[in-house]
Parts: structure tokens; C-alpha cells; sequence
């Protein structure tokens, strides 16, 4: 993993202490350089793939091809005065921002990056942990709705936390049956595991349960319901001006890219593939499904909240319980 790297390069020359702690800061600048530049690249991609959809240019102005167009966002939301109306909760209001960009941060560190050695820092059961920081993203939901004295913001922070934790069982019912499936869950492990046999061959129903699960999770449109602007404004955000809402702009987008890279991961054999390099045919899977993920806005309309729920318990949910059933049988009989 990098961080190994960098602690025995440094301890070739320093004391192991001070190797320790450089090797963290390392692996810190990486994870946070890495973590900024995803929404960048991601939400240029999003722009340019969502204005030739509808027959328009989308960014253009700055920089070529309008590259540069997020940045002139960013640059634009830190100037922003925070400006928010009386009585809400500003303590909670501060940190969860953070706590969301935190918890998208925490994926990034964890999860390998095209290669079993591109990983900032190697934890077993890494499936897990990542299933861990996406679990708690509907309590700060929550506490952000409410935290903000405004009907917009509460009504938002219900719908998010309800959508979320309704998927979310679907998630991690499909996490232990690819478990089952691979005898672990560190996710090099699983790949190595398709080496001949791609799991979306074994677990089709699964694929499509996690695909819309990963939607309703990164609050992806058509399942932005917690955020709909022609009836929420802009839901549990409604209230979080400048850099605030800049957080969750990144946590967004970094939930997104780790969504389609689980994808890869646990259907599409990861970096398997003949002749090219293992980190070529993984970013070549990953920038279809990433495109497939944020192509689907497009194409289906929302739907009410009710009927939301009801696809996630009374479809997604029992598809996801029968699958992890035949899983089992298959393994222990």
C-alpha cells in the first residue's frame, strides 16, 4: 500500500517515529488532493455529459472545454458571505458538512484505486468499512434538516434519512452475499475471486438491486427526492450557502465516483482483464459505469416519495433477501 511505501522510504534515512508520522502526512496530502479533485473532474464530466443529452454545449468559457469551470465555482463559493436565518443550530450546522466531506474522505483512504497496491492505507474487511461511512451519512442528513429551523430543510432531512436507510439494507444484504460468494470482504479479495467469472454472470438480480441502491444512497436523480427543487427547493441543503454546501458538493461526487468503483469491484472483476494493464481495464469499466450512473437522470422521471419506499422494501429488499438465499444454498448444499 502507498503509506507502507512511504514509511520504509522515509525510514531509510529517518528515525521509524519520524517515518511513521510523515508517512501519515503523506498519505494525507495524497487522500486530500484526491478527494478535492474528484468532484472537479467529476462534475465537469457531469455538465458536459448533461448538455449533449438536451443538445446544448454546457461549460465552456472557462478554461478549454470549460476545465475549468468548477474551480471558477469554488473560487466563487468560498467568497460567499454565510448568511442563515435565526434560531437554527449553529454547531450542528458547521459540522455536519464536515462530518459528510469527512466520511467521503475515509472511502477514498480505503479503497484500492485501479491496483491492489494503489491503496492509501490497507484495512481487512475494507467492504465493510466502506458500507460503515455510508451508513452514518442518514443520521447527518437528519441532523443537518433539522439543525436549520426551516420546513424546506426538516421535510428534506426526513425524506433523505428515510431513503437512505431504506436502500441501505438492500447494500448491505448484496455486501454479504458477494462476501459468501468470495469467502471474504476485503474487496482485492473479491476481485482475485473473479479472475475467470465476473459475479455479474452469477448475481444478475444483484447488480441491478445495487445500481439503484448506489442511486437512492448518492441521492442521484431520479432519486433526488431529499433535494427536489419543485417541491423542497433545495431540501436539507436549502440553508447551507459558500463553502457549507461546497462540502457537500464533495461528498456528493466522491460518494458517486465510490459507488461506481464498488460497482467494478464487486460485478465486473475490478482490474481483471487480458492483455492491458490491470489499472487500464478497471478505469475503462469505471468511466462506463460512471457514465451509465450519471446518464440515468436523464432518462427516468422521479417518483413520488411513497412510491420511493415502497420499490426499495417491497422490490429491491426481497430480491436482495431471495438472492442472498440461493447464495447460501448454493455454497452449503
Amino acid at each position: 500500500m502507498i503509506y507502507d511505501f512511504f514509511y520504509n522510504w522515509f525510514n531509510g534515512f529517518l528515525s521509524p517515529l519520524l517515518s511513521f508520522i510523515l508517512g501519515w502526512v503523506a498519505v494525507f496530502i495524497i487522500g486530500v488532493l484526491i478527494t478535492l479533485n474528484i468532484p472537479i473532474i467529476l462534475g465537469w464530466v457531469d455538465r458536459k455529459l448533461s448538455a449533449r443529452i438536451q443538445s446544448r454545449y454546457g461549460p465552456t468559457y472557462n478554461g478549454p472545454f470549460g476545465l475549468l469551470q468548477n474551480i471558477a465555482d469554488v473560487i466563487k463559493l468560498m467568497g460567499k458571505r454565510f448568511i442563515t436565518n435565526r434560531n437554527v443550530d449553529t454547531l450542528v450546522l458547521n459540522i455536519v458538512p464536515v462530518a459528510l466531506s469527512l466520511l467521503a474522505f475515509i472511502m477514498v483512504f480505503i479503497i484500492p484505486w485501479g491496483n491492489p497496491n494503489l491503496i492509501l492505507v490497507s484495512v481487512p474487511f475494507n467492504l465493510l468499512f466502506i458500507y460503515i461511512a455510508m451508513a452514518l451519512s442518514p443520521l447527518f442528513v437528519l441532523l443537518a434538516g433539522w439543525s436549520q429551523n426551516n420546513k424546506y430543510a426538516m421535510l428534506g432531512g426526513f425524506r433523505g434519512a428515510a431513503q437512505i436507510t431504506t436502500y441501505e439494507l438492500s447494500l448491505l444484504l448484496i455486501f454479504v452475499g458477494v462476501g459468501m460468494l468470495s469467502g471474504s470482504y476485503n474487496i482485492t479479495t473479491i476481485v482475485n475471486a473473479q479472475s475467470h467469472i465476473w459475479y455479474i454472470m452469477y448475481l444478475p438480480i444483484m447488480f441491478i438491486v445495487f445500481l439503484l441502491s448506489s442511486l437512492a444512497i448518492t441521492e442521484r436523480a431520479p432519486f433526488d427526492l431529499p433535494e427536489a427543487t419543485q417541491e423542497l427547493q433545495a431540501g436539507w441543503k436549502i440553508e447551507y450557502p459558500g463553502i457549507r454546501y461546497g462540502l457537500f458538493f464533495i461528498a456528493e461526487y466522491v460518494r458517486l465516483a465510490i459507488a461506481a468503483m464498488l460497482l467494478v469491484y464487486l460485478f465486473f472483476g475490478g482490474w481483471n482483464g487480458p492483455v492491458l494493464p490491470d489499472y487500464i481495464w478497471f478505469w475503462a469499466k469505471t468511466a462506463v459505469v460512471t457514465f451509465v450512473l450519471m446518464s440515468l437522470r436523464w432518462v427516468f422521471n422521479r417518483p413520488r416519495m411513497d412510491q420511493l419506499i415502497k420499490i426499495g422494501f417491497n422490490w429491491l429488499l426481497p430480491l436482495s433477501v431471495i438472492n442472498l438465499l440461493i447464495v447460501g444454498a448454493v455454497l452449503f448444499y
